[in-house]
């Protein structure tokens, strides 16, 4: 099969509907022992097979890239575990996110890359966690909206901050109230959103840095940071395109 082309530039959003998998037993082949161990430790049926899933995704998603297959990948852990293909001979970059219902993998070439999903209909308290892990800035920003609107916008914050500390490397020990997002003139048609830095911020450009939201259904939102200057190719694979790819493991896998 010939290997699909990605420019500088470009990012490439793949999106796995779960249940599209039938049976994932298959799978445990494609991954290295490791990653067999750490998928065991998942007691629960469910969160297991998440597990399995995600880590099978993002091998079969690299070798549409490159003509290796999906079980010769090896990846490397930074200190602050944000995962690493080691053995491409292209600069690939990824980054993945999943709940029970979608698991998402961003693809790009060189350039540091998060990106977060989160279902809309889950039950939180915004403003009790914005108090605690948001900027003042962003806080201010919540409060001013009616309270039937909060829900939706921490939201939009939420996964662009966590998007934004997954491209960084850093995770959770960035601090999310180090930088702060500006959503006062993001609109279905302008899509502007803003990025500034504090002081204690490991960042110092927020220029060099892109963020954008997609709605994939009603149900969930996605965040993607990216650290680059150039405008961005974003181009989707929807479920279906993804769920192909594991059709050859399996011909009884695929729905």
């Amino acid at each position: 099969m010939e290997s699909i082309n990605i420019r500088n530039h470009e990012v490439h959003l793949w999106t796995l509907n779960p249940q599209h998998i039938l049976d994932s037993t298959h799978l445990w082949s494609l991954l290295s022992p490791d990653e067999r161990k750490k998928v065991n430790r998942y007691r629960l049926p469910q969160a297991q097979n998440i597990a399995l899933l995600t880590r099978a995704f993002i091998r079969l998603i690299l070798s549409q890239y490159e003509t290796q297959s999906a079980s010769q990948w090896v990846f490397s852990i930074s200190p602050l575990g944000k995962p690493e293909v080691t053995n491409t001979k292209h600069p690939l970059r990824f980054n993945l996110s999943h709940n029970n219902n979608l698991i998402i993998c961003a693809i790009t070439l060189i350039n540091d890359i998060g990106c977060d999903i989160e279902n809309l209909e889950r039950k939180i308290n915004a403003k009790s966690i914005t108090q605690r892990y948001f900027s003042t800035y962003e806080q201010q920003q919540l409060n001013t909206l009616p309270q039937n609107q909060q829900n939706a916008f921490f939201f939009k914050l939420w996964t662009l901050k966590e998007a934004f500390v997954k491209a960084t490397g850093q995770g959770l020990a960035q601090g999310l109230n180090t930088f702060s997002f500006d959503l006062s003139s993001y609109t279905e048609q302008e899509k502007h959103i803003s990025l500034s830095f504090h002081a204690q911020c490991t960042e110092k450009k927020p220029l060099q840095w892109q963020s954008h939201l997609f709605y994939p259904d009603d149900q969930h939102c996605i965040a993607l940071c990216v650290k680059s200057t150039h405008s961005l190719n974003i181009k989707h694979f929807n479920p279906v395109q993804s769920a192909a790819l594991f059709k050859s493991t399996s011909a009884d896998m695929f729905v």
